[in-house]
């Protein structure tokens, strides 16, 4: 999916500027067939640009460091996203929030499905059939997800993991790179031997999180 990205550099003079740096997909034939490079903006991720963009030229003339106004750590700013899904309604409207933040930025969306789950206790499901059913069901909703992020311009992947190893999430977690991450209510407590998805988080990473309830 292509992609925009702002950031401050030094010009030939070493001077602060602002570079626009598209993605190397960012191609497209022109109306005579002559290959174009940009990105497709909605009008909503075109105010974010504009925003941005005023938000970094007020960097440059107050004399302020680089993501003083800007930085992915700003909750409007972000565009790496996770969302966090076990396959109910809950989920669903934590999703949609995570969609309409990396919408605003044509940024990124992660979803992690749980696999195995009981969605009633937030507690792991010993019933195989269950199991089954469930990653069918976060398929199909993934299938979905994919075609309204490619309708946003926004760059999807999902990965299914099971949840009778909450350590596998955490790790996984902590290793992805992302500026926010939405959490339905009931799952902010899943966890293993005292170590919970939302305190642990909170704890481990420089992030936002947004709880959907």
């Amino acid at each position: 999916m292509p992609q925009i990205v702002t950031i401050r550099s030094r010009g030939q003079a070493r001077e602060d500027v602002i570079s626009l740096v598209l993605s190397q997909d960012a191609v497209s034939a022109g109306p005579n067939g002559d290959p174009w490079c940009g990105v497709t903006l909605n009008a909503e991720q075109a105010r974010w640009l504009a925003q941005r963009l005023c938000d970094m030229a007020a960097e440059i003339e107050n004399g302020e460091q680089p993501g003083y106004r800007t930085s992915p750590l700003l909750f409007g700013n972000a565009s790496s996203v996770v969302a966090v899904h076990d396959g109910s309604q809950q989920s669903h409207r934590a999703f949609q929030a995570a969609m309409q933040c990396a919408r605003r930025s044509t940024g990124t969306l992660d979803l992690i499905g749980i696999v195995g789950i009981d969605t009633r206790q937030s507690e792991p499901t010993a019933t195989v059939g269950d199991c089954e059913w469930q990653r069918g069901w976060l398929t199909r909703l993934a299938d979905m997800y994919s075609e309204q992020a490619r309708a946003s311009g926004v760059s999807f992947k999902a990965q299914y993991l099971h949840a009778n190893d909450p350590c596998v999430l955490l790790d996984t977690l902590y290793r992805m790179a992302f500026d926010l991450i939405v959490i339905p209510k009931a799952l902010t407590q899943f966890g293993l031997h005292g170590e919970r998805l939302m305190p642990s988080i909170v704890s481990r990473r420089n992030a936002n999180v947004l709880v959907c309830p």
